[in-house]
């Protein structure tokens, strides 16, 4: 399983892995260090990628960004890392019967092509044509099906440029031919139709009409227990007065001036009498020379190092978060009212999808954050009965589903349909360059 992600994009394969590894697989995960520590915990074999996880997502997703800065901050990770990248992604392959990937595109095609094995797309949020909502990244204007669907060939046409560029000399030298610029999702390897899998619930994103047949909707994959977890004696006391606090993280976010979103979040709080625990995390608040001496000192602020989401999330009343994919799935499995506030990259979309099903208020941009929009939007979530109502009728039908079970289901049905090469011969990606 391979993945650039952070916390809440190796999760879901964590999740997944042991999944698998219960049915008698062996899994490796190739991620960045700091999620090592929870791989490893999980019973399965860690793969350390070279690079910075906090330079890369700090590159890559800034305050008040658009498509055009994010493609720029892309074509600037993708320079960085894609030699040091590709060769790991390739060692860390080798011996698989698999691969299992999220965001590489045609880099993990191009190494599951290169071994002869299939490979499983899994997605967190539409990235595949719908004439329903835009690609993640686009701006969300009221425009109809066919802006929804002209963003999403944008898209493709934009990363495919930037893959033939940065894979073509790679491919080139491992003797196949570059792959195709398309305005669409290109799921082939060979003969091969590569299996996708959404992490994403039908009752907030009902499967698109638009989609073929090779797309699975597995659900939002979350923890079915939460894992055993000792809070400190403070977190605990914190956590047990009445009324319950709020949950307040940034997750990985390490772009913009943390510092100033933790100023505006305590003044916030000492307006309205609410208290909450922040969890540090990945921030770039979480180096403790970021925290400002207003959150160190406030009573209405408990600052963690570490808590489980899905333990924790049994203990507050509502949450305030980014909109990462992982900590808004984990927020409604667990019936808390939201309310996003999106750095950017696919998070405006989970704002959007959280404000239009009445979880939460209407979304704060990271770079329209301050002191008067916030304490208006935290008097609405604690204030608007119908946010818990609906939040709690989500987690019921949440609670049902089982995406790690369904993607396991998926890829042990697929890998037993893949054409073998029979024996004694070799597969074409495994045939060598004639000079």
């Amino acid at each position: 399983m391979l993945s650039i992600g952070t916390t809440g994009d190796v999760m879901p394969m964590i999740l997944i892995g042991e999944e698998l590894s219960r049915r008698g697989h062996t899994v490796r995960i190739a991620a960045f260090e700091p999620l090592g520590k929870a791989i490893r915990a999980a019973g399965l074999e860690f793969y350390c990628l070279p690079g910075d996880a906090y330079k890369y997502i700090g590159t890559l997703i800034q305050p008040g960004g658009n498509p055009v800065t994010f493609v720029y901050n892309l074509t600037k990770s993708i320079k960085a890392l894609v030699e040091p990248l590709t060769s790991a992604l390739m060692d860390a392959s080798q011996g698989a019967d698999a691969i299992v990937l999220t965001y590489f595109g045609s880099m993990g095609y191009s190494i599951a092509e290169k071994l002869g094995i299939p490979c499983f797309q899994l997605h967190y949020y539409p990235m595949d044509i719908s004439g329903d909502v835009p690609q993640a990244i686009m701006p969300r204007l009221k425009l109809g099906s066919a802006y929804n669907k002209l963003t999403y060939s944008l898209t493709y046409l934009t990363v495919g440029g930037l893959e033939y560029h940065y894979l073509h000399r790679w491919r080139k030298l491992n003797g196949m031919r570059a792959r195709r610029i398309r305005a669409r999702p290109d799921y082939t390897v060979g003969k091969w139709q590569i299996p996708v899998l959404y992490a994403i619930s039908r009752q907030l994103v009902p499967r698109s009409l638009d989609w073929p047949r090779n797309i699975n909707m597995i659900g939002f994959i979350q923890p079915r227990d939460p894992p055993p977890f000792e809070p400190s004696p403070a977190l605990k006391a914190f956590l047990e007065r009445n009324p319950k606090p709020l949950y307040i993280g940034f997750g990985s976010m390490t772009s913009g001036d943390m510092a100033s979103a933790l100023e505006v979040t305590v003044k916030s709080l000492k307006r309205l009498n609410l208290r909450a625990v922040m969890i540090k995390g990945w921030s770039g608040a979480a180096r403790d020379a970021n925290i400002p001496e207003s959150a160190r000192s406030s009573a209405q602020l408990f600052l963690a190092d570490f808590v489980p989401h899905s333990w924790l999330f049994q203990r507050v009343g509502a949450v305030v978060h980014h909109g990462g994919a992982g900590t808004t799935a984990a927020g409604l499995y667990a019936g808390l009212p939201t309310l996003v506030i999106p750095f950017g990259a696919d998070q405006p979309f989970w704002g959007e999808q959280v404000y239009r099903h009445g979880l939460g208020p209407k979304p704060i941009p990271r770079d329209k954050l301050d002191a008067d929009r916030m304490t208006r939007a935290l008097r609405h979530l604690v204030s608007n009965p119908a946010y818990r109502e609906n939040a709690q009728y989500i987690a019921r039908h949440l609670r049902i589903e089982d995406g790690a079970s369904e993607a396991a289901d998926v890829i042990e049905r697929e890998c037993a349909a893949f054409p073998r090469p029979a024996a004694g011969t070799q597969t074409r990606g495994r045939k060598s360059r004639k000079d």
